[in-house]
C-alpha cells in the first residue's frame, strides 16, 4: 500500500477492489506507536497515584479505592479523586514517625504575611511559626509612600536619579516590580520604608534646594528622608523581602557619609535577614511556593546583597556574612527585553550629560558577572580573615589565575570601549582594586618558581584604576559617581605615594587628591579618603612633589566635614597614627606600629612575620597562615613559621626582598619602583 487518498493505486489499480485504509491497524507505524506510548504513560502515571494512594491512606480511604476498583471505574477517573489529597512516592518506603519527622523539620514556614521564614535541620520552629499582628495597608497615590514632602515631581526626580547612577551598579531590587506596585500602591514590592531610603541616598547626588511640606525644617533633604525610614523601620521592623533591600541601602548610604561602623551594621543586618528568609537557597520543594515572578525578585534580592556584603568586606577589611559555600540559589536569568533596555546619565528633567552617552545597559550580564567576581573575592576573604590552612603562593596565584579568567571571559558588551557606562567602568575599577588587595600585603615578597611580581601588578592595577578614573571623569564628572569609587581612588594612591618621586606616580597621585575633594560633595567619605592619603605622607615622612603639594592644598581634609568620631574603619583609622610620628630613621618597618587588635594582650611578632606581611594601615588584620588551636588569632600566630624560620617561607614559594628601606624593606625605593 502506497498510503494514497482516498483509494491507494495497490488496489484500484492491480486488485481492483475496495480500498479501506486504517492508519491505525498497523502498530508498527510511527504514529501509532507514539499513541500507544502516550496512552501507557497516562495508564502508568494513574496506576502510580492509585498505588500510592494505597500505600499512604488510611484504612477508610483504601476502603472506597478498593471498591472504585472492583466497580471497574476508569483508572483516571479514580486517579483524579484520590490525586489531590495523596503524595506520590518513587519508591516504596516505610512510614515512621522518625521518616514523617525528617520530612517536616527543615522545611520552610510562612509567617500569616505572606514571608517565608527559613529553618534549618537542627530548629523545629518552621512546626510553629511565629504570629504577624501588624495588619497590611495599601497606598493609593505616589505622595503618600512618604511623609517628608508630598511634591511628587521631586520624587519622580530622586527616583532618576537612583535608577541612572547607582541602581544600575548596586541592583538591590526588580525596578519593574518596584515601580509597578509603587503605581497601583500595592507592599509585596515596594514599602514605606523602601522608598524612603532609596530617597535618601539619591539626595546626594541632586543638585536641587528642595522644598518640604514644612517650610521652617532647616534639616538636609537627605537626613529627612533617612530619619523618617529609620522611624519606619523602628515601628515594623518584620523580616520581609522589601525590608531586606531597604536595610542594604541604608548601609550603603551610611558608609557613603563616612558613618562605616553604622553601615557595617545595617548592611550586616539586611544579610542576616536575607539569609532568615531563604533567599540565598533553591530547594526545589521550597520554589514550588513561589511564582516565577517572586523566584526571579529573590535571585536579584539576594545576589544584590551578596554583592553588597563583599564590597563592605573588602572596604572595611573583615570577613563577609555570607559565605559563598551556604548558596545554592541561580544567578538571575538573562532576560532580552531586560538586557536591551537602555541607560542614560539623568541629572535633572532636561539636563543630561551628554546625548550620545545613551546606550543598551546590558543590565542582567553586568549583575551575573559582577556575582561571580564577587564569589571570587568571597573567598579571598575567608582566606585572608578567617583561614583554615598554610598560605602558599601556590593559593596566591591561584586565585590570580581565577581573577584573570574572570576578566577574559567578560563578554564583548562589558569590554571598556570608546563610550562605557559609568557602571561599567566601575566594575572595572573594582576589578583591579580586587587585585591590588590580593597583592597589596605581598610587596616585600618575591614568589619562587613564578614571574608574577606582586610590586608590578599592584603597580599597574594603580595605574589602570587612574586612567579609567580619567575616562570617567571625562565622560560622567565626579558629581554623580558609585559610592564605592572613593575606595578605588584611596587604594590606587597608597600605591601611588610608594612610587613618587616617579613623575607618572606623582601626576596620579595629585589627579586623585582633587578626584577625591569632588566626589565628596556627594560621597562625604572622600574626605576620610584624603584624610588618610595625608596621614600615610606624614607617616611615612614622604616629600610630596610641588604638583601634590598644591593639590593637597586645594583639598586638604581640615576644609572639608569631619567624619564622626563614632565611626571606625579597620581600613582607614588613623586615630593609632597621632602621636606616633617617628622619623625614619628611627624604624626599620611599617610594620613595627602593628598592634593586633584582636586580643586584649597583644603578643609582640617576630621579625620574620614582619618581613613577610606589609600593609599600609598599621590597624589592618589580616591572618594568613593557621594558628594554635589553643592558641588566639593574630597576626603573630598566622605568620610566624615555627622552628623552621625562613625555611618555611622558601617550602611555601615565598623570597623575602632583603633590604633597609623603613617602608618596604628595600634599600632603595626609588630604584626599586623604576624597574617596575
Amino acid at each position: 500500500c502506497d498510503g494514497g487518498t482516498p483509494s491507494c493505486s495497490t488496489c484500484t489499480a492491480v486488485y481492483h477492489t475496495e480500498c479501506a485504509y486504517d492508519i491505525d491497524s498497523d502498530h508498527r507505524r510511527k504514529g501509532a506507536l507514539k499513541r500507544d506510548i502516550e496512552s501507557l504513560r497516562e495508564r502508568n502515571g494513574a496506576l502510580g497515584i492509585i498505588v500510592a494512594a494505597l500505600r499512604t491512606s488510611c484504612d477508610s480511604k483504601v476502603s472506597d479505592i478498593l471498591h472504585q476498583l472492583r466497580a471497574d471505574e476508569d483508572l483516571e477517573v479514580i486517579a483524579k479523586s484520590v490525586g489531590q489529597s495523596v503524595r506520590s512516592v518513587a519508591a516504596p518506603e516505610l512510614i515512621s514517625l522518625e521518616g514523617d519527622l525528617s520530612n517536616l523539620l527543615g522545611k520552610p514556614a510562612t509567617a500569616t504575611g505572606g514571608e517565608t521564614r527559613h529553618f534549618g535541620l537542627t530548629s523545629s520552629l518552621s512546626l510553629a511559626p511565629e504570629g504577624d499582628d501588624i495588619p497590611q495597608r495599601a497606598y493609593a497615590p505616589t505622595e503618600s509612600w512618604t511623609r517628608v514632602t508630598q511634591d511628587s515631581e521631586l520624587v519622580g526626580h530622586l527616583m532618576g536619579l537612583y535608577f541612572s547612577w547607582l541602581h544600575p551598579f548596586f541592583t538591590l531590587f526588580s525596578s519593574e516590580c518596584f515601580l509597578h506596585d509603587m503605581a497601583c500602591g500595592r507592599t509585596k514590592y515596594c514599602s514605606p520604608l523602601l522608598v524612603n531610603a532609596l530617597l535618601a541616598l539619591a539626595c546626594n547626588y541632586s543638585d536641587r534646594s528642595v522644598g518640604r511640606t514644612n517650610r521652617n525644617d532647616t534639616t538636609p533633604t537627605g537626613d529627612a528622608f533617612f530619619a523618617e525610614a529609620k522611624r519606619l523601620l523602628n515601628e515594623d521592623d518584620r523580616t520581609t523581602m522589601t525590608t531586606v533591600q531597604a536595610l542594604a541601602i541604608m548601609g550603603l548610604r551610611e558608609a557613603s557619609c563616612g558613618r562605616d561602623s553604622s553601615g557595617f551594621q545595617y548592611s550586616g543586618r539586611c544579610a542576616r535577614m536575607a539569609l532568615e528568609l531563604g533567599l540565598h537557597l533553591s530547594d526545589h520543594s521550597r520554589m514550588q511556593i513561589f511564582s516565577r515572578t517572586e523566584l526571579e525578585v529573590r535571585k536579584i534580592s539576594f545576589w544584590g546583597c551578596f554583592v553588597l556584603d563583599n564590597a563592605c568586606s573588602l572596604s572595611v577589611g573583615r570577613v563577609p556574612q555570607i559565605p559563598r559555600a551556604a548558596i545554592t540559589i541561580e544567578k538571575p536569568t538573562i532576560v532580552e527585553p531586560l538586557e536591551s533596555k537602555l541607560w542614560k546619565p539623568y541629572i535633572d528633567k532636561d539636563r543630561t550629560v551628554r546625548d550620545d552617552l545613551e546606550q543598551p545597559g546590558h543590565s542582567q550580564s553586568f549583575v551575573q558577572n559582577f556575582c561571580t567576581l564577587s564569589e571570587i573575592l568571597n573567598d579571598i576573604a575567608y582566606m585572608f580573615y578567617a583561614p583554615r590552612e598554610r598560605f602558599t603562593s601556590k593559593r596566591l596565584l591561584g586565585f590570580f589565575g581565577r581573577y584573570t579568567r574572570w576578566y577574559e571571559a567578560l563578554p564583548e558588551c562589558l569590554q571598556v570601549t570608546d563610550r562605557p557606562s559609568a557602571q561599567l567602568l566601575s566594575l572595572h575599577m573594582y576589578y583591579h582594586t580586587a587585585l591590588l588587595h590580593l597583592f597589596r600585603p605581598f610587596l616585600k615578597v618575591q614568589l619562587l618558581d613564578s614571574n608574577v611580581r606582586p610590586r608590578q601588578i599592584c603597580s599597574q592595577s594603580a595605574e589602570a584604576i587612574s586612567s579609567l578614573m580619567v575616562i570617567y571623569r571625562e565622560l560622567y564628572g565626579l558629581r554623580r559617581s558609585t559610592p564605592t569609587i572613593t575606595h578605588f581612588v584611596m587604594t590606587a594612591s597608597t600605591i601611588h605615594l610608594l612610587g613618587l618621586p616617579s613623575p607618572s606616580a606623582s601626576a596620579s597621585l595629585a589627579q586623585g587628591i582633587l578626584d577625591l575633594r569632588v566626589i565628596s560633595t556627594s560621597n562625604p567619605f572622600a574626605c576620610r579618603c584624603l584624610r588618610v592619603i595625608k596621614t600615610l605622607s606624614e607617616e611615612w615622612a614622604i616629600e610630596l612633589p610641588e604638583e601634590v603639594r598644591e593639590a593637597s592644598n586645594m583639598a586638604r581634609a581640615e576644609t572639608l566635614p569631619p567624619s564622626p568620631a563614632s565611626s571606625r574603619s579597620t581600613f582607614t583609622s588613623t586615630s593609632s597614627l597621632k602621636g606616633k610620628r617617628r622619623s625614619v630613621e628611627r624604624r626599620q618597618s611599617i610594620t613595627d606600629m602593628y598592634v593586633p587588635l584582636a586580643e586584649p594582650k597583644p603578643v609582640p611578632m617576630t621579625g620574620a612575620s614582619q618581613d613577610l606581611f606589609w600593609s599600609p594601615f598599621p590597624d589592618q588584620v589580616m591572618t594568613l597562615l593557621p594558628h594554635d588551636v589553643n592558641g588566639p588569632m593574630n597576626m603573630t600566630s598566622m605568620l610566624t613559621p615555627g622552628n623552621c624560620g625562613f625555611d618555611q617561607y622558601s617550602h611555601d614559594g615565598f623570597r623575602i626582598v632583603k633590604g633597609d628601606d623603613p617602608i618596604l624593606g628595600h634599600h632603595n625605593v626609588e630604584e626599586m619602583w623604576a624597574t617596575v
